[in-house]
């Protein structure tokens, strides 16, 4: 989408993309940030204000946007798994030495039958044939 038909939103995240090394993106980029940010501030809000309520108050303040916050990072942002616990995967898994076919000293792809290489459909020869003429 041109900047200069671009929504005031839009434009703004041009320029965050832009801070951060961004300088090209498909515009459904741009659109898909946009509605991230709709839903997540939605979110964030409706929770904040569920909060005060609870609270018994009809304004929501800052320890209820903190809160809201606090409980979205699980759902909207997960954390990496732990350096140690992918290396012990890796260690496992690196374990197992690979098949080497020792005619050509190649590693052996799967057979065809669980190959994602394998033919899906069969020709049947002895089928006559129309000519079409």
């Amino acid at each position: 989408m041109p900047e200069t038909t671009a929504p005031r939103e839009a434009k703004i995240v041009s320029i965050i993309l832009r801070s951060i090394g961004i300088d090209e993106c498909e515009p459904q980029v741009i659109v898909q940030i946009l509605e991230f940010l709709y839903k997540y501030s939605v979110d964030v809000m409706e929770d904040a204000l569920l909060y005060a309520e609870h609270n018994e108050r009809k304004i929501i303040n800052v320890d209820d946007i903190k809160l809201a916050l606090q409980s979205k990072v699980g759902k909207y942002f997960v954390p990496p798994p732990p350096k140690s616990f992918i290396e012990d995967i890796a260690k496992q898994v690196n374990a197992k030495p690979l098949m080497i076919n020792e005619q050509d000293n190649l590693i052996k792809i799967p057979p065809q039958t669980i190959s994602l290489l394998a033919q899906e459909y069969s020709i049947d020869e002895n089928k006559e044939h129309k000519n079409i003429n």
